[in-house]
């Protein structure tokens, strides 16, 4: 594991990664979710296949020690939660950001790139990954499709993980089950698995993203 801070012209980035064992490599992007940080999701590394070469970008957000956002979550005065897509918008130009910044840095292949995040990170995969060439699956984890900040470009796009808690109190299980029909009107043939758990990721949800990851090798 190695930990990471660099600055370009416009902007810093925070990250973790780890080397695959070979050269030429697939390049798997983790996005933690709202409130977390770069250790979250590298805490899955070692069961990550080796081929792959991972990194764990932090969101640019300070919300506390720690703790990081990819954009913000506003409230209304009824504690309804509403989200810009203003700002949504600009985590994901971050996002591109950081893969232009850190491919040009790397030996792997640019050709095969995946995108896996949880919740925030999640609907962050879905917005960069359809709309950015060479990302070829995404795994999102407990988030959903924002219908508002997401287009559908990129064509090389073929496999697709989304997995979601039936008892999820923070995203709701229907939101992912909306979004797997978005997937599919756009042609895609998601693999949808739910699990019995609230916000989280449990022992057989891990098991089935590491079966995923390898299948793509």
């Amino acid at each position: 594991m190695e930990n990471h801070k660099s600055t370009t012209p416009n902007m810093s980035f925070v990250y973790l990664e780890r080397k695959a064992t070979q050269p030429n490599a697939p390049l798997l992007v983790l996005l933690h979710g709202y409130g977390s940080n770069d250790a979250d999701l590298f805490s899955f590394a070692e069961y990550i296949p080796a081929s792959f070469h991972v990194v764990s970008l932090q969101a640019p957000l300070t919300m506390g020690e720690n703790s990081f956002a990819w954009f913000p979550i506003h409230f209304t005065e009824s504690m309804e939660r509403w989200t810009s897509p203003e700002e949504v918008k600009k985590a994901s130009d971050y996002i591109n950001a950081f893969l232009v910044f850190y491919i040009a840095k790397h030996d792997f292949d640019n050709e095969n790139l995946y995108l896996m995040g949880f919740s925030q990170g999640a609907m962050l995969s879905y917005a960069v990954g359809l709309a950015t060439k060479n990302v070829k699956g995404i795994a999102a984890l407990s988030g959903y499709i924002d219908p508002r900040v997401v287009k559908r470009t990129n064509t090389s796009l073929s496999s697709i993980y989304v997995s979601h808690g039936t008892e999820d109190m923070v995203v709701p299980y229907a939101w992912a089950e909306q979004s797997v029909e978005v997937l599919k009107d756009y042609g895609l043939s998601p693999e949808f698995y739910s699990y019995p758990q609230g916000h989280g990721i449990n022992q057989d949800n891990l098991i089935s993203i590491v079966q995923w990851l390898q299948a793509q090798l």
